[in-house]
């Protein structure tokens, strides 16, 4: 994930300057920071494909479990634009069907204007080129995703209806996500 220790390091300053809070641990994939009546919980996601999609929702729970959190909300927010959050069922059919939509109705053998890299503002590229042919992610992100996802926990449980879960979307191709959870309240 990281090169060396060095650049962790520099990642936990960043992360930690960025906050304004306190750390209270990290590992190489994980940062927890609090911040008077809020915690802060980043965690990196491996996607391992195009259109992958990973449950996120038991790393919610854990952390609802592990820190006594009885009546709070939580937010889950991506700090990125080409994977999205959704609450949905992860059923197997779902995700399938999901993928089908995307490729007839964003299919990524359109043309972009995005991934006119002579024309694009310079300002907005990415280091390496082919990260940068992405045109279709950015449209499927628009089209059936959020950033953040909002739910409330009571009791130590999150009020999700029955087969709701917390889904992590990749739109573009496999890569580390960085998805920071936020818990406010008493």
């Amino acid at each position: 994930m990281y090169e060396n220790d060095r650049d962790f390091i520099k990642k936990v300053k960043e992360i930690k300057n960025h906050w304004n809070g306190d750390i209270f641990g990290y590992t190489h994939e994980t940062f927890l920071f609090w911040s008077d009546k809020m915690y802060f919980f980043s965690k990196i996601y491996h996607t391992t494909k195009p259109f992958d999609i990973i449950d996120i929702t038991d790393d919610i729970k854990k952390f609802i479990s592990d820190h006594a959190c009885k009546d709070w909300l939580v937010n889950i927010f991506t700090r990125h634009t080409t994977a999205i959050l959704k609450i949905n069922e992860a059923e197997e059919w779902f995700r399938n069907d999901l993928k089908v939509w995307c490729d007839k109705n964003v299919s990524i053998d359109e043309i972009y204007r995005h991934n006119d890299l002579e024309h694009r503002d310079p300002k907005t590229m990415c280091k390496n080129k082919e990260e940068c042919l992405n045109g279709h992610a950015h449209i499927r992100g628009m089209l059936i995703g959020n950033t953040s996802e909002t739910i409330p926990v009571h009791k130590w449980k999150l009020m999700f209806g029955r087969r709701q879960r917390v889904l992590l979307f990749e739109l573009d191709h496999a890569r580390e996500r960085e998805i920071i959870f936020s818990f406010m309240g008493d």
